[in-house]
C-alpha cells in the first residue's frame, strides 16, 4: 500500500508554491554570487550550514556555477571527488569536501 500525499487547502498550497518560488530565487543569487567570485566555497558551505534552501542545491550546479568550470569539467571533477550528480551539498561528506577543495584549488 503505497502512503498517499497530504490533502492540501487552497491556502497551504499557495504557501507552499510561494515558499519555492522563494528558495529558487535564493538559490539562483548564490549560484551568481559564487560565478562572480563574491561568495568562496568556504562561505558557501557555512552559509549551507544556516540555509536550508541553499544546503538543499545539488553540488553539479555549485561546481558548475563557479568560474571556468563547465559541464564537462564539473562532471570530470564530481567524478573524481565520487560525488554522485544527485548528491545535495548537506549530503556530501568530510571527505568529498576536501577532494572537492583539492580538485578546484589546483
Amino acid at each position: 500500500m503505497t502512503p498517499t500525499p497530504p490533502t492540501l487547502s487552497q491556502e497551504q498550497r499557495v504557501e507552499a508554491s510561494r515558499l519555492a518560488v522563494a528558495n529558487r530565487r535564493r538559490r539562483a543569487e548564490v549560484k551568481r554570487l559564487v560565478k562572480s567570485g563574491e561568495l568562496s566555497l568556504d562561505e558557501l558551505f557555512a552559509l549551507a550550514g544556516r540555509e536550508e534552501c541553499v544546503a538543499q542545491m545539488r553540488a553539479y550546479d555549485l561546481i558548475s556555477a563557479l568560474p571556468a568550470i563547465g559541464e564537462v569539467k564539473a562532471e570530470r571533477i564530481m567524478k573524481s571527488a565520487s560525488i554522485a550528480q544527485t548528491r545535495r551539498i548537506r549530503g556530501l561528506g568530510p571527505k568529498q569536501r576536501a577532494e572537492l577543495f583539492r580538485a578546484l584549488v589546483r
